[in-house]
């Protein structure tokens, strides 16, 4: 498996550090730890060249040097593992996105911004997360240790019906995970517009019933079949279903909130250029929104 755990010296990347620390990842894992050292030209602006050279060869020399250290730290939390790092000059969004073709999972730090100014800041996690080509790992400390690295081992996996979903559950297959691991398979059932009318009358409120017998009945087999799966691999009594109904993002946040869940695992669907930007997927509000790190799925590779 490559992983590739994307910093720079700010406190949210050693959030994404404690992150993959806490975790557990197949031998023969490669972690590569990278930072970019953008070149701005302000700097010019202000200084006489070969001080602004000096100064940016002063800035990617201790980048090298804190990449090296977390490296280090890897290399001994996870001895059958190789960990290599590099900084170099270069915008993040674009090394990192290049980056994406051969790394099986990014982990990026998450600023944690709200409200409609999300959508035009162009952040490195939420442009990694849009158009990265491989599964991204959105870190964040969780709410119920605020500001503390510690993580519940709570695993929330939202999972329904489709090909991607099934891809996600397939990714938690082939990870190891702590003894200590609990997971909830999760499914979130939403009734069709055109069956929500119950109450009409008698003929509208018997459509409604059977259409929703059927979702159920269906979501259940499928989470039964799932967990039955994951046991032999966790062990008995480790893994529980649920199925709720209502809106996925306000039933994802909410579960994770109450467990507490020290990570979320779900997919994306992938999206044209103009509906990702606007980020109206449920994968992209859980990850805006979340109490804990958050594993979007988009390939399985590892």
């Amino acid at each position: 498996m490559n992983i590739l755990l994307a910093v720079d010296n700010s406190p949210h990347s050693q959030v994404a550090v404690d992150v993959v620390l806490s975790r557990s990842w197949p031998d023969d894992t490669t972690f590569k730890v990278f930072c970019a050292v953008e070149r701005r030209e302000p700097i010019f602006a202000v200084m006489q060249r070969d001080e602004a050279e000096a100064f940016l060869n002063k800035a990617l020399q201790a980048a090298k040097d804190f990449t090296a250290e977390i490296a280090e730290q890897l290399t001994e939390r996870f001895p059958n593992c190789k960990a290599i790092n590099e900084a170099k000059f270069g915008d993040s969004k674009e090394n990192i996105l290049e980056e994406s073709a051969w790394a099986d999972l990014i982990v990026v730090g998450s600023h944690g911004r709200h409200g409609v100014p999300r959508f035009f800041l162009g952040s490195v996690s939420q442009t990694i997360l849009l158009y990265g080509q491989c599964s991204t790992l959105i870190a964040r400390y969780q709410q119920a240790h605020t500001g503390v690295a510690s993580f519940d081992n709570n695993i929330l996996v939202a999972i329904d019906d489709t090909v991607h979903s099934k891809d996600v559950f397939e990714w938690v297959m082939k990870l190891p995970w702590s003894d200590d691991a609990r997971f909830t398979l999760l499914t979130v059932v939403s009734m069709p517009d055109d069956v929500q009318v119950a109450g009409v009358d008698a003929l509208y409120a018997q459509a409604d019933s059977a259409e929703k017998k059927v979702l159920m009945e269906s979501a259940t087999a499928m989470l039964e079949d799932c967990a039955n799966r994951l046991e032999d691999k966790v062990g008995i009594g480790k893994v529980n279903i649920e199925i709720r109904e209502g809106d996925p993002v306000d039933v994802i946040l909410s579960f994770a909130s109450s467990i507490p869940a020290g990570l979320i695992v779900m997919g994306s669907r992938l999206r044209g250029h103009l509906m990702r930007f606007f980020m109206g997927s449920v994968s992209q509000e859980v990850v805006l929104k979340a109490p804990c790190p958050v594993e979007v799925v988009k390939r399985v590779s590892i």
